[in-house]
């Protein structure tokens, strides 16, 4: 399904800036920091895996596209708001664009998906806005 592999793209493109962020981070908060994109990326790894699986068993392929090029080093808040706005960004689009599409198509083991990850989204999001105070 074309749309399962949009959002397994964008949901990749997530975990590899989050994953980069872990990497870079510097700075006093250092240890907090660091552990937090760790967890946040393994449970984007996780919602990647699911997504692609669920492409699988729909008889699709797993698409793999990502574009993404990080070559600078940004400092820790713009890390937590840039990542913030990217998980406000996902969710909107689930609730807005992708479900309603996924409940059209009738395919609503895909929408129960989606609903859980906009979830975990809107979780890390919070989690992000909440250190960056």
């Amino acid at each position: 399904m074309k749309l399962l592999n949009t959002i397994l793209k964008e949901e990749l493109d997530l975990y590899l800036e989050t994953w980069n962020y872990h990497w870079n981070i510097e700075g006093p908060l250092f240890p907090s920091l660091h552990k937090l994109f760790e967890e946040q990326y393994e449970a984007l790894r996780e919602l990647v895996d699911e997504i692609a699986e669920r492409e699988r068993a729909l008889g699709g392929v797993a698409e793999t596209r990502v574009a993404l090029e990080i070559k600078k080093q940004r400092p820790a808040k713009e890390m937590l708001t840039t990542l913030a706005e990217r998980h406000e960004g996902l969710s909107a689009k689930m609730k807005s664009e992708w479900i309603p599409k996924l409940e059209k198509a009738g395919d609503p083991g895909s929408v129960d998906l989606l609903t859980r990850v906009l979830q975990e989204h809107d979780k890390m999001a919070w989690m992000l806005r909440a250190t960056a105070k």
